[in-house]
């Protein structure tokens, strides 16, 4: 099937022109053109003067097959193929005369020039674009395989049928006409299926005042402001039945490839779902886009695509098949399935829409956002979680329902992901408050533990900020976990820029020299509340069992008896002791001012 298409300034013609078709099954026939079928069939063996002695009038003609120029026979088979066409709801038979070039006219005009024939067809032989001129048509009445049967006027001055073997663009006939074009035509009427007409065919029906444009099958609307942009020309469209107008599919097939009509964009996208998702440089090739149809679709109904989200629950993988991973949408999100879970979490039994790479690595990163309700997709587990920055959050089944989380959406999650999600952090920054609205208190996240807000604090920092109600008892949980030692802070506030690290809960100063050498300016630098940094502050020492680490020395020095230090030797260290990696690196003034043990 020819795959040509042109975009831009030069019109709905220049977009459609030798577009792609939907063809026929072998042998069969769409409901006009089985008209086209029984009509021609019907005059086999007639001639130019049959129909009443006055012979076959083209639709645009005042003269007929009987009657050309000075009242001589002419060649005729025009004058046939336009009236078998004028006779079968075909749009636009006006234009077509009695030379042989208006059928291939026809079929650049409204895009229905194409190299594999169908029923109903008009094959032009011969044609010459200079002259604008061709040597014979006739049309087509059945195809089977490579194989078509044709009837066609002034063959041997009468209306005749043959077989043509492998007919196609180029095939020559035994008297070595050759094949130069396969043209459909447009059907008016409330008889037509306006899925099967060519790509860019603009349609609408009578009760409607809504014109849609074809795109793979599908109807989508054009909006006024898409008209001139777009260069949409209303002179051009077909008129079909109010039933067939309404069941048009709103969304083209999934890998369908788009791009704005305008022209104005150069990015292409693949439609799934009726989403239109971008396809970038790397996977035009590796992703198999480069080889498919390009179909410009209206302005308007690209930017609502390209805003739309993936549905939950929809499988997708990497189109380009370097990646043999599946994922499930959830609120934006692709999640893994891994291998166990794609037969027991019942994925293997949907469909797998493929996506360009680039995009979908965009959507693995992606957080799934706040307040989803989720569960284990295979139901072996009937806990309940709620996502919290990043982190799923356990429900009690007493919160289930004072909270209100029965009445959200729950979705399933592949277990695996769910249990990652489980032990994983919020991320930093999370303003958090119980769900119940029980306890007004306002919680920042840091490093997976959850600080308390001042009201202050709140309003002049954090209230642009918006906030996320979590179960209680999983945040009872993160606000008593002490911020992690090692941890790096400064006031969120910016009134106080002095940085600081977490060691048994007491912020110990950083200088600009201690920052660096410590290598502390190669982790995060989280920003806290003022109130509660400056209780960090002013710890007088970090909690019994801190390990610490300063400058001067080796010794690691294990904070002991509240407040002292003892050093700590080698065989403290390993499987069943402690471990070199909780060991917090301190200034030396810190290690310097604790009394020995």
């Amino acid at each position: 099937m020819e795959i040509a298409h042109k975009f831009g300034k030069a019109g709905l013609a220049a977009m459609v022109a030798a577009g792609a078709l939907t063809t026929f099954a072998a042998g069969s026939a769409h409901a006009d053109a089985a008209s086209i079928v029984s009509i021609a069939n019907s005059q086999l063996g007639q001639g130019p003067c049959s129909i009443g002695g006055s012979g076959y009038y083209p639709p645009n003609k005042s003269g007929s097959s009987c009657d050309g120029a000075g009242h001589k026979r002419e060649s005729w088979c025009a004058d046939f193929a336009a009236w078998v066409w004028g006779r079968s709801d075909v749009a636009f038979a006006n234009e077509l005369s009695s030379g042989a070039a208006s059928f291939y006219d026809y079929g650049v005009k409204h895009g229905t020039r194409h190299s594999t024939p169908q029923v109903g067809d008009a094959i032009v032989w011969d044609f010459n674009s200079t002259t604008d001129w061709a040597s014979h048509v006739n049309l087509v009445t059945a195809v089977n395989g490579s194989s078509i049967t044709v009837v066609g006027g002034n063959q041997s001055n009468s209306v005749t049928t043959y077989t043509i073997n492998n007919a196609g663009i180029g095939s020559l006939s035994s008297t070595g006409q050759r094949i130069s074009g396969f043209i459909s035509p447009i059907f008016n009427g409330t008889t037509s299926n306006p899925s099967n007409l060519p790509a860019g065919t603009l349609v609408k029906s009578a009760s409607s005042s809504t014109v849609k444009v074809i795109v793979g099958g599908a109807g989508l609307a054009i909006q006024g402001s898409d008209v001139d942009a777009d260069h949409y020309d209303l002179s051009k469209i077909v008129t079909v039945g109010d039933a067939a107008f309404n069941s048009l599919p709103a969304v083209p097939p999934n890998g369908t490839v788009v791009m704005d009509q305008s022209g104005t964009d150069n990015s292409r996208f693949v439609v799934v779902d009726g989403v239109a998702l971008n396809i970038g440089g790397d996977d035009w090739v590796s992703g198999g886009y480069s080889t498919k149809p390009q179909m410009g679709v209206p302005t308007s109904w690209l930017r609502d695509a390209t805003q739309r989200t993936l549905g939950t629950g929809v499988v997708v993988l990497d189109q380009s098949g370097a990646d043999n991973s599946r994922y499930v949408m959830v609120r934006g999100a692709a999640l893994p399935i891994s291998g166990a879970e794609w037969d027991n979490g019942g994925y293997a039994a949907r469909p797998s829409a493929g996506v360009p790479a680039a995009w979908l690595k965009a959507a693995a990163a992606k957080p799934v956002p706040d307040g989803t309700v989720v569960m284990d997709q295979n139901g072996a587990d009937n806990s309940r979680f709620v996502m919290v920055g990043g982190a799923a959050a356990a429900i009690s089944g007493t919160e289930w329902d004072n909270d209100g989380y029965n009445d959200r959406p729950l979705m399933g999650v592949p277990g695996a992901w769910l249990s990652r999600a489980a032990a994983a952090k919020p991320a930093d920054g999370v303003l958090l408050k119980g769900e119940s609205g029980a306890d007004s208190s306002v919680y920042v996240t840091a490093n997976g533990s959850a600080l308390p807000l001042t009201v202050p604090e709140y309003n002049n920092v954090w209230a642009n900020r918006p906030t996320t109600g979590a179960p209680e008892r999983w945040l009872g949980w993160i606000v008593a976990k002490p911020l992690a030692n090692g941890t790096v802070i400064t006031n969120a506030s910016g009134q106080e820029t002095t940085r600081y690290v977490m060691a048994g809960g007491k912020a110990v100063p950083l200088s600009g020299a201690d920052f660096a050498a410590l290598g502390y300016d190669q982790q995060p630098l989280r920003g806290v509340p003022g109130a509660w940094e400056a209780t960090a502050v002013a710890k007088s020492a970090p909690a019994d069992g801190t390990m610490l680490l300063s400058p001067d020395n080796t010794t690691v020095w294990l904070v002991v008896n509240n407040g002292h230090k003892r050093p700590m030797t080698p065989s403290e260290f390993g499987d069943g002791g402690y471990s070199f990696l909780d060991v917090v690196r301190v200034p030396t003034a810190l290690t310097a001012a604790l009394p020995g043990a």
